[in-house]
């Protein structure tokens, strides 16, 4: 079972629920023990439902007078090579989780520089807010409280799901991967890269395998879930505490109260209005964006595309770069060597930017090696700039993940990049003018938005930024240096604004930039 289809995760997820819920039977065991020995997604899965579950166990226990009796995991005989880096696994992955438990991903900088933005108004018709109104394409903070008296309202969270309220409805923003819904309907839709999002209420919660759903709420505190596609993941919260998690399956529904859990009057009806398309209005967002697809195969010029007036194309030379196959067609090996520069002029060389581009590292790549394999200025403070790399140090977080560093700090992803295979990188960076002191950087890896540590640097040197940079974009290498990344990368992007999660994931399935006008209406 090389690659998971839905029904597998659906079962996968149930399978794991009644281990870790203490209900899992012999057959139960079994079929776990070989799905897991089947698949590495499998593995992956279990592992973060593992670390989620014990912390939550220690937690709890340590809010009792007595510690609680320890419950058991059974081990699977099928797979016992696997104990060890399951192990290590589930200790970085607890570590993401807590840091999303107790208040989202963490960002580089300092406490007041780090950005609360975790979702944005994507889309509305017809919307009366309750309270100021918020402008189309503006930034929700954790906490922030949306309340609607009528119409529609989409918001689409750094995770990339997206929600739309219809009015009366009043939502909280918890974090990018959690909103409380308080009264109302919503509706989610959750991509693959999305799942594990979480919509909690009075009554339930619900966490998201990739599904659509809906969800209504009423004032006294009950609430109805209606899965449209796929599968979702709902835990009771009634009058006798919380209830052993449950799968509910596309085509199925639920009222959850303080009385327990039952059948949804009028369920058909229901299901037709919920499944009834929703056309919110979308402002569209030009860019101006710079592109290097690395397609000659030959020659010493790698060439730009651009819809702004620029000369950015690359001009390797013999030692700078070798041609190779690529994600998308051809792609640039760096072996080592000094590293290749681009001109960088007008929109893409200032601002709140967003760079995207696939990697392949080496499966183990050596720590020695872990040269930026992307260096620009930034506009703000002055002098400053932005690498690109992959850490290489294990107390900054994890060995290979996606890492940007400044002079005041580095952020750090969750998810290592040396394993041979292609991924793609995206990143969202610099500051604007008028936000000076809003920090909006976020990290994704493979459409996926990643939960970041962050370590706090001395400043690095000189206060000035190196020369080499200066309206320059380097590649494969510290700028000016002798010493290169060993890597290929494929399909560059330089956008001049921040691209949302539609946006990225749309870019990384087709390798185009989906026009303003086209994600306006979709």
């Amino acid at each position: 079972m090389s690659t998971m289809t839905d029904n597998d995760r659906v079962e996968l997820n149930e399978l794991v629920s009644a281990l870790t819920d203490g209900r899992a039977t012999g057959a139960k065991h079994s079929r776990l023990g070989e799905m897991l020995e089947a698949s590495e997604e499998a593995r992956r899965f279990y592992v973060r439902s593992m670390a989620m579950s014990a912390s939550l166990y220690g937690y709890a226990g340590e809010m009792q007078s007595e510690r609680p009796e320890a419950k058991n995991v059974i081990p699977f005989s099928g797979w016992t090579r696997w104990a060890a880096p399951l192990a290590a696994a589930a200790a970085v992955l607890f570590g993401i989780w807590v840091a999303r438990f107790f208040g989202g991903p963490n960002q580089p900088g300092n406490a007041e520089e780090q950005p609360e933005s975790v979702a944005h108004l994507s889309g509305s018709k017809d919307c009366k807010w309750i309270g100021a109104a918020p402008a189309p394409g503006d930034d929700f903070a954790r906490g922030r409280h949306l309340e609607i008296e009528s119409g529609f309202a989409e918001v689409t969270f750094d995770s990339g799901a997206q929600i739309t309220l219809t009015g009366p409805a009043t939502l909280d923003v918890r974090s990018a991967w959690e909103a409380e819904l308080q009264r109302g309907t919503l509706r989610a839709n959750v991509p693959p890269e999305a799942v594990g999002f979480r919509v909690i209420n009075a009554a339930v919660e619900v966490v998201d395998l990739g599904t659509e759903f809906s969800m209504t709420a009423e004032e006294g505190g009950a609430a109805e879930v209606f899965v449209l596609k796929g599968a979702v993941e709902v835990q009771s919260h009634g009058e006798n505490g919380e209830q052993p998690r449950s799968v509910l399956h596309e085509k199925q529904a639920r009222r959850f109260a303080k009385a327990g859990v039952s059948d949804v009057r009028d369920r058909d009806k229901k299901f037709q209005r919920f499944t009834a398309k929703i056309g919110v209005e979308r402002m569209a967002h030009p860019l101006n964006y710079v592109r290097w697809s690395f397609d000659e195969g030959a020659g010493g010029t790698a060439g730009a595309v651009s819809n702004i007036a620029t000369d950015s194309a690359i001009r390797i030379g013999k030692n700078g770069a070798q041609w190779t196959q690529g994600r998308w067609a051809g792609a640039l090996q760096f072996d080592g060597q000094p590293a290749v520069q681009a001109k960088l002029s007008g929109a893409a060389s200032r601002g709140t930017r967003s760079v995207a581009c696939w990697v392949r590292l080496p499966a183990e790549a050596s720590v020695s090696g872990a040269q930026p394999f992307l260096a620009l200025p930034l506009n703000h403070p002055p002098q400053s700039w932005a690498e690109f790399s992959w850490n290489s140090l294990p107390g900054e977080g994890v060995l290979g993940a996606l890492r940007m560093q400044t002079r005041q700090g580095a952020a750090v992803g969750a998810t290592s990049l040396r394993d041979g295979k292609w991924h793609h990188v995206a990143a969202i960076f610099g500051q604007s003018v008028k936000k000076a002191n809003k920090a909006p950087t976020k990290l994704y890896v493979d459409g996926r938005l990643e939960s970041f540590s962050v370590k706090s640097l001395a400043r690095r040197g000189s206060d000035k930024m190196p020369a080499a940079l200066e309206g320059t974009l380097w590649l494969g290498g510290q700028p000016g240096g002798s010493a290169g990344v060993m890597m290929a990368m494929d399909e560059l992007f330089l956008v001049d604004r921040a691209l949302s999660p539609p946006e990225i994931r749309h870019l990384m399935q087709t390798n185009q930039l989906i026009s303003a006008d086209v994600l306006a209406v979709n």
